[in-house]
């Protein structure tokens, strides 16, 4: 466990500590920006490492070069898809911490054997089924309750005034930890959470007396709450019967 964290240390460390912010908007121009941001991750590496470099220099290595070409795809996706930046970061970062399980699983096999022997399909396959629902089914679920006021003027003019697709991220971000409220038993946690969002949404809509889009913006949220807490305890249950 002790080179699983190191490899972790590293990859934080040179990639949010010390990578200056100027290095991330001059690198899809000038490739030698990347390279200072490689040597300082190949750096860490050796640093932390540099107690065992023998036996560790081909993990170095291997973690160096898809470092750089991880970035490097990164890079390219930005230019083609320069909207993308929060789904480019977070492709990189998945693919990031892929390469370090690679090599610790390479090296110690027998957690790899641990850890599959432990998984159960049955219980991925609830999990994957209810982060699913509360990801893509509950939006459409309630774009399509919703739907028989969007074509009033007044709503339309409103959400103009917003964060594009604001309102879905919020949404998905309530129902994920609705999620982990209730699979930790935490049930207050869901009333806090409706409590806080009441106080900072709610609040300025009534300051601005517009009953009909405080009562649009109040269904929506509360479909939310309602069909998110639903499918948590349904996977509770279902986890409890298997």
């Amino acid at each position: 466990m002790l080179s699983l964290l190191l490899m972790l240390l590293a990859h934080i460390l040179g990639d949010f500590v010390l990578q200056p912010r100027s290095w991330v908007e001059k690198r899809s121009t000038k490739i030698q920006y990347l390279f200072y941001h490689i040597a300082v991750h190949a750096g860490l590496l050796f640093l932390f490492f540099s107690w065992d470099l023998a036996g560790n220099w081909q993990n170095i290595l291997f973690l160096t070069a898809a470092h750089l070409a991880i970035d490097s795809a990164k890079i390219g996706f930005e230019i083609k898809f320069p909207k993308q930046g929060v789904l480019a970061f977070i492709i990189d970062q998945i693919l990031h911490i892929a390469s370090i399980l690679v090599v610790f699983f390479f090296n110690y096999p027998e957690k790899w054997n641990a850890l599959t022997e432990q998984i159960d399909p049955y219980t991925i396959l609830l999990y994957l089924i209810a982060i699913i629902m509360q990801l893509f089914v509950v939006p459409i679920i309630i774009r399509v309750y919703i739907s028989k006021w969007n074509q009033e003027v007044e709503f339309n003019n409103k959400r103009k005034e917003t964060l594009f697709e604001a309102g879905k991220l919020i949404g998905v971000l309530e129902r994920v930890m609705i999620l982990c409220f209730v699979l930790l038993d935490f049930m207050e946690g869901i009333g806090f959470l409706l409590a806080a969002k009441s106080i900072f949404r709610f609040g300025d809509l009534s300051n601005a007396k517009d009953t009909k889009f405080t009562e649009y913006v109040l269904i929506g949220t509360l479909l939310s709450f309602v069909l998110g807490t639903l499918i948590a305890l349904g996977l509770k249950h279902a986890l409890i019967l298997t």
